[in-house]
């Protein structure tokens, strides 16, 4: 028999089926909206780093994803893409154009700063996202 727990936890597994990533204290999640597009036209993967409560990102690092590559048949417009602050979060747009029709990863490292008012935390997290291209 299940428990009111263990329902719970399925329940927010369920809502979070567009999370990438969060860390086992909460301080972060990460989600990314994956990208469609036709051959040859530009589409933007968008990413988002959402702060847990007590935490802030920190205003002076250079929030950024970098080391991107992507899968034969989408080329990536930039290998470093720089984050912003938005609402208190950071968010990233990635350029990316199909070259030919599929679906394909897209792959990198998140890296980023925040903090809970004391203690800085720098963190890499991975960064994966599909693009998939029509006719």
């Amino acid at each position: 028999m299940a428990t009111i727990a263990g329902l719970a936890r399925a329940v927010t597994l369920v809502a979070l089926t567009a999370v990438a990533y969060a860390d086992a204290q909460s301080a972060f999640v990460i989600s990314v909206q994956n990208a469609s597009a036709r051959v040859g036209e530009k589409a933007v993967i968008a990413a988002k780093i959402s702060m847990g409560e007590g935490f802030k990102v920190t205003d002076s690092y250079r929030h950024r994803i970098i080391k991107l590559s992507a899968s034969e048949g989408v080329e990536v417009e930039r290998q470093i893409v720089p984050g912003s602050i938005r609402d208190g979060s950071i968010v990233f747009a990635v350029g990316v154009t199909p070259k030919s029709a599929g679906t394909y990863a897209v792959r990198g490292v998140f890296r980023f700063s925040y903090h809970n008012g004391g203690e800085l935390d720098i963190r890499a997290a991975p960064f994966e996202a599909t693009v998939t291209a029509t006719e």
